[in-house]
């Protein structure tokens, strides 16, 4: 998909470029066979490029300050890891020690932790080791993304063995719930609004939010719905999903599509009274490259104040 992507970018760039000196009456011998050399060869340069690229796991880092009291926490965002069939153990491990290099107090996985094919995946054991490997000393909390089906079906989906895999790596799943961090500070953690193959019965940001008095953050995968998760009382939403892209131009889409939603498709959000932040995600789905984004984690550093 992506060779032909940007082969099809790169004959249009050229063709344009002929046209141009085709009006200006400006002739090149041999300009066809040169444009046709030059294509291939900047095709394979962004190929191979954004596979490697795309296993440089990135930190983005961000200073927020919200209502409220008690130490300032370092939380890790992770999305999007696609586990599977193209991301296996070692590109796992190496999140895990960018995760652990960061020393978080909390860390947040996302969504789309797995990619809907558990039983093409050989390295499952080893894969729960690396994740098991995550050290952070209030917790690793995760929410479902809508890839997140145990393996991808239009007619009977579930999510039993993801949940048994998180289980077993020690990590806290949160389906439309609330957990208690500390005195006053609360992580929620929402269904997905569009799981693959399932329905998407989850609360509405009031329902899930109402009753709970405190500073507030949201695990949400898609940032769809920050309106009114603000409106609700949040006031920091983590998410990922959008992969800003992932392969050039793609991100110029995915800008504009979450802008209409009142959100962002990448980084700091600011609100009335909430913040969010997206993240890029730490690998890849469908091509096994980037080009113009980065595999990433997002350390946010967190104060408060009364």
């Amino acid at each position: 998909m992506a060779v032909f992507m940007y082969l099809f970018l790169l004959l249009a760039f050229f063709d344009t470029i002929r046209l141009i000196l085709f009006l200006l009456k400006i002739k090149i011998h041999n300009i066809h066979t040169y444009s046709t050399g030059v294509i291939v060869l900047l095709c394979a340069i962004l190929i191979v490029y954004g596979v490697f690229h795309a296993r440089s796991i990135k930190t983005a880092n961000y200073s927020i300050t919200l209502p409220g009291g008690g130490s300032d926490i370092r939380i890790v965002l992770a999305s999007d890891l696609h586990i599977g069939p193209k991301v296996g153990e070692k590109w796992i491990r190496n999140i895990v020690d960018a995760i652990n290099k960061a020393q978080p107090d909390i860390v947040c996985l996302a969504g789309d932790i797995f990619d809907g094919y558990l039983d093409a995946t050989k390295d499952m054991p080893e894969i729960i080791s690396q994740l098991k490997r995550i050290n952070a000393a209030v917790g690793v909390y995760a929410c479902l993304g809508n890839h997140d089906i145990d393996n991808i079906s239009f007619t009977n989906s579930s999510t039993t063995q993801i949940e048994e895999i998180l289980r077993q790596a020690g990590i806290v799943l949160l389906k439309d719930e609330i957990h208690i961090l500390r005195e006053n500070l609360y992580l929620a953690g929402r269904k997905d609004a569009r799981p693959i193959g399932m329905s998407a019965d989850r609360k509405s940001p009031k329902e899930l939010l109402d009753g709970s008095n405190g500073t507030i953050i949201v695990m949400d995968h898609q940032p769809t719905q920050f309106p009114l998760l603000e409106n609700a009382g949040a006031h920091l939403v983590l998410s990922g999903h959008t992969h800003t892209g992932q392969l050039f131009p793609g991100r110029l889409i995915t800008k504009k599509m979450f802008q209409k939603l009142g959100a962002t498709h990448y980084g700091h959000w600011q609100g009335q009274t909430m913040q969010g932040v997206v993240t890029s995600g730490a690998a890849v789905w469908g091509p096994p490259l980037r080009v113009g984004t980065n595999s990433e984690i997002a350390v946010i550093d967190i104060s408060f104040k009364e």
